[in-house]
């Protein structure tokens, strides 16, 4: 029996020109084109997402900015006053109440104020500490010439010549042992006399057969 998937298809060239409705040209109702418009329409949403929340987050700021400096207040001091003040409210919510109830915007503004310190001084710092000016710390290097006198010195000091009393100690002087190479000439020496030994029999051997044979 032939397998027929017409159904199967016809059902995904379905789903995606209902995507595609309302796109412009031939992409609308061409499955080719409208392919390629989906997945290029997909990937810009997934980008433009992100730059949505950026760019109303940037817009609340501007509002509160503005609304602030009719009360003679900047956005930076208005937002560490609501912090002192312990006033938890999100940006948006502000820039609505900035545009739409400008008293409450007003009250809100006034209690920053009273919780600010004076410019330049911070509640839990008190007063700008002054920056001390860093010492660098000088290390000085003794001349070399100096320490090799010192070490002249020390051995002009000392005694050269045997004492007394280490004569009189019987102590032996130790012996010098001889040199690993004058060693390892003397084996050579010996192997190459026993080599000589050696060859020197079979010629000894071969001599006393000749002078037999010679007599007979």
């Amino acid at each position: 029996m032939r397998v027929k998937r017409g159904v199967t298809a016809h059902r995904r060239h379905k789903k995606i020109m209902q995507q595609a409705k309302g796109f412009r040209g031939k992409r609308k109702n061409v499955f080719k084109l409208a392919k390629n418009a989906v997945m290029k329409a997909g990937q810009n949403a997934y980008r433009d997402r992100k730059l949505k929340k950026r760019t109303f987050h940037q817009l609340w700021i501007l509002r509160i900015n503005a609304a602030c400096r009719d009360h003679d207040l900047k956005y930076s001091r208005f937002i560490y006053g609501l912090e002192l003040a312990g006033i938890e409210i999100n940006r948006k919510m502000l820039s609505e109440l900035a545009i739409n109830n400008p008293d409450i915007f007003k009250e809100i503004v006034e209690k920053a104020k009273a919780a600010l310190p004076p410019e330049g001084q911070a509640p839990d710092i008190g007063k700008p500490k002054k920056a001390e000016p860093k010492v660098e710390k000088k290390t000085t290097k003794k001349p070399k010439a100096k320490v090799v006198e010192a070490q002249e010195d020390a051995t002009e000091g000392e005694d050269t010549n045997p004492r007394p009393e280490d004569e009189m100690s019987g102590e032996e002087e130790p012996v010098e042992e001889p040199k690993k190479e004058e060693v390892k000439k003397e084996e050579i020496v010996e192997v190459e006399e026993d080599v000589k030994e050696e060859e020197s029999a079979p010629e000894k051997e071969q001599k006393e057969v000749d002078e037999k044979e010679a007599k007979e």
